[in-house]
């Protein structure tokens, strides 16, 4: 699933492999404080913004200053891109604006599936269920139309959420795959492609299950306690 917390896990995993250092920020208004070198470069905020720090940007030459901002930008940016954001408009001028700015795709047993242009990463979606004093309860965000359309469609009861697999569920089973594909002498040669495949399809699902060569682990270092907060 493409959350704000997918998203999170994998941009701060990539800052990493640049050798930027991102560490849960001790502000409200922040998700992440931006190290380089020991150096505060900049935070990312809860609105996905990118705040330079003032403080390290006075003392550093501008235009090495610049060029980490940049840098931190774009991979934002290429991040995004790689999780399968949606940078077509899956809206026209005849879908239904609503008042808060998002333009409702579908509505079904008071669940709704909305979507609006993000100042950075395209075109996000939520889905969210209206009370009966119309209100709205449990907003979920998604960064592509996939996960978004499949979380509505469960939700509201379109589809039988016992067919799918959940996340937690693919993970154990891409571990068990993975060791069976290494230590299980007994398995054919199309048996073993066979694995292999499931192996790639579930790591397009969850990238970070992808062999790390670095030392960065996103959750101990951004969901120690499990309360990280999800912004607009």
């Amino acid at each position: 699933m493409r959350s704000k917390i997918d998203f999170y896990r994998l941009y701060f995993d990539q800052l990493a492999r640049r050798e930027f250092h991102p560490h849960r920020s001790e502000s409200t208004d922040y998700i992440a404080d931006i190290y380089r070198k020991g150096k505060l470069i900049a935070y990312f905020s809860k609105a996905d913004t990118i705040a330079p720090c003032s403080q390290t940007q006075l003392l550093m030459k501008e235009k090495e200053f610049s060029k980490l901002m940049n840098q931190i930008q774009d991979i934002a940016q290429a991040t995004a891109l790689k999780m399968g954001i949606c940078t077509e408009c899956p809206y026209t001028d005849q879908t239904e604006k609503m008042s808060n700015g998002w333009y409702k795709l579908s509505e079904y047993q008071h669940f709704t599936l909305a979507a609006r242009e993000h100042h950075l990463f395209g075109y996000v979606f939520n889905t969210y269920m209206t009370n009966p004093a119309g209100e709205t309860e449990n907003r979920r965000i998604f960064y592509s139309r996939e996960p978004a359309a499949q979380d509505f469609a469960i939700r509201s009861g379109l589809i039988d959420e016992r067919t799918l697999f959940s996340e937690s569920e693919l993970r154990i089973l891409h571990a068990g795959l993975v060791k069976m594909n290494v230590l299980d002498n007994n398995v054919s040669n199309d048996d073993l492609m066979t694995v292999g495949q499931i192996i790639d399809k579930i790591e397009d699902i969850i990238p970070e299950l992808r062999k790390q060569n670095y030392d960065f682990d996103f959750e101990s270092e951004f969901m120690r306690e499990n309360d990280i907060e999800i912004g607009d």
